[in-house]
């Protein structure tokens, strides 16, 4: 394939995730199987490969290579070499934070390599020549994080101190130039860091290791044109990139345009052209602005006719009002206890007031103990509550005994039940189908009372307005909670049941039209990955002449 059509095709996998990064790996990796340029037979490398050999040979300290060893298929008239058979590695010194000064010579780190921005920490004191680097030197960073930190860099800032973890790199005269080996290099970044060691987040590459690379070596002047089609490919990425986050730029106008509209007129037709694919709003953001618009009454329209809020609380205050525990029911004024205007007809309650009669908000089993091999309880964990579902893979069992020391929290079904610890976020309706499981700890059973919706209490629990309430009244340090205490007082927007009732249908029907153009969105953007890893595929095979890419 040449470059021309799969530039073309290009457009077609833009939305790939990282689809431009890819691009330009995909361009390393050509670059150094001679699929960007055209190859002469009247050019060798012999002389450079004759070179590397005489400087290896003169080396004292011996290099570990396998002299079979090709990684991949490249030209006839080029050849292999070890990174440490053309040049020499001089480490950076280790500066202590207390040597550093506010002015005086820069002190070069991985951070100023891989960032232009960043600012230099400086040294006034004496530093050996061996440390120090000018504008044309040739550095490898050996150390840092994968992907971000490791890599070949061509020092252009003037005089300098190379602090550790950066090699300066004395070329051997005649076998690389700079500009190739800067590309050879960052193309082989994977093979570096296989062979690193450390933990995940940090890792190094032992000198020995990083000498015994071997590099792809094209005939000098192949290394030209490879460097000069490198850079206007990269040039193209850069022209690419840029004209992606423009178009990022106008879809998120487009998108807030459109969720406005959707706000003010939450239609199915409105939630539908906010995944047109000229502004896709994030699903995420979609199901937020679902609940919010849910939970301030503007999702449904209201009818006068409705019994309002405030009686329905007022019966259940009177229903069991000898339950002094869970029927303390504020006043129905809402002045100031929300963030947010109510419509008519609603009103306000704490959520310790809107329970069942003797039944309170409850956390369950402390500790499960060994799981029974024969009969026991089934116990949720925060594992199984889910955003708005209950998941039973690995679900667990507790002894029968042990779950009737915490029968408060036996499950009847119709409860409302939320993460207060491990897993923050799920939340979920119990369904009558798990009636007779029971809770773990770190998830809170609340008995919604039978006048009220426990699935329209779900939107409200699931909503952003609580899910902010539940962040800020996080308790603890090294395993953060939500205080049973604090939860019964949160204020809930209460509507008239009739409106409960709509708000739940209304949002089950968009909440499906959510998932199904989640779904849509995910077939795509997996379809423009599976097409960018086919061209990759194809583009690295060794098939085809010498004039493709």
């Amino acid at each position: 394939m040449k470059i021309e059509p799969f530039l073309e095709k290009f457009a077609e996998v833009a939305e790939a995730p990282d689809a431009v990064e890819k691009l330009r790996k995909l361009i390393l990796l050509l670059s150094i199987r001679g699929k960007l340029s055209i190859q002469s037979s009247q050019e060798s490398c012999d002389l450079q490969l004759a070179k590397a050999f005489a400087f290896a040979k003169g080396n004292k300290r011996k290099i570990q290579t396998d002299a079979t060893a090709t990684p991949f298929i490249i030209p006839p008239n080029w050849g292999w070499t070890a990174i440490g058979h053309a040049m020499t590695l001089v480490n950076g010194i280790a500066f202590k934070p207390e040597n550093w000064t506010t002015d005086g010579t820069p002190i070069v780190r991985i951070q100023n390599l891989n960032d232009e921005h960043a600012p230099f920490n400086h040294y006034n004191g004496n530093i050996a020549k061996k440390f120090l680097i000018q504008s044309g030197d040739f550095l490898i960073s050996w150390s840092g994080t994968p992907g971000t930190s490791f890599g070949a860099f061509i020092w252009k800032r003037g005089l300098a101190i190379l602090n550790q973890h950066i090699f300066r790199c004395e070329l051997v005269d005649g076998v690389f130039i700079k500009e190739y080996l800067r590309v050879a290099i960052n193309a082989r970044l994977d093979e570096m860091i296989l062979r690193a060691h450390g933990a995940v987040g940090l890792r190094h590459i032992t000198k020995g290791k990083l000498e015994s690379i071997p590099l792809p070596l094209p005939p000098i002047a192949e290394q030209k044109r490879i460097v000069a089609k490198v850079d206007e490919l990269m040039a193209m990425c850069d022209q690419l990139e840029v004209q992606l986050n423009e178009r990022e730029a106008r879809r998120e106008t487009l998108a807030h345009a459109a969720l406005a509209r959707f706000t003010a007129a939450p239609t199915t037709a409105n939630l539908e052209l906010l995944f047109h694919e000229s502004f896709a709003v994030s699903p995420s953001n979609l199901r937020k602005t679902i609940l919010t618009l849910a939970v301030q009454g503007k999702l449904v329209r209201q009818e006068p006719s409705d019994e309002p809020a405030e009686l329905v609380l007022r019966r259940i205050v009177t229903q069991d009002s000898s339950d002094k525990t869970t029927r303390e029911h504020e006043s129905c004024d809402t002045s100031g206890s929300m963030p947010f205007d109510l419509p008519d007809g609603w009103s306000v309650a704490r959520l310790g007031s809107i329970l069942q009669p003797r039944r309170g908000i409850s956390y369950g089993v402390i500790k499960l103990g060994p799981e029974p091999i024969e009969n026991g309880v089934y116990v949720l964990r925060c594992s199984n509550v889910r955003f708005c579902k209950i998941d039973l893979r690995g679900i667990r069992k507790v002894t029968e005994e042990l779950s009737s020391e915490y029968g408060r929290t036996v499950l009847a079904g119709g409860e409302v039940l939320i993460n207060v610890r491990g897993t923050l976020g799920g939340c979920a309706v119990v369904p009558q189908s798990l009636k007779g499981y029971n809770i773990a700890r770190e998830v809170a059973m609340i008995p919604i009372h039978k006048d009220l919706s426990p699935w329209y209490i779900l939107n409200v629990v699931a909503s952003p307005y609580f899910q902010d309430r539940i962040n800020e009244n996080l308790r603890g340090i090294a395993y953060e909670g939500l205080n049973l205490g604090l939860l019964r007082e949160f204020q809930i927007p209460i509507p008239p049941l009739a409106e409960q009732r709509r708000i739940v249908a209304k949002v089950d029907e968009l909440m499906a039209l959510v998932d199904k153009l989640e779904a849509q969105l995910a077939a795509s953007l997996s379809a423009g990955e599976k097409l960018l890893a086919a061209l990759v595929a194809e583009l690295t095979s060794h098939k085809g002449g010498s004039d493709e890419i």
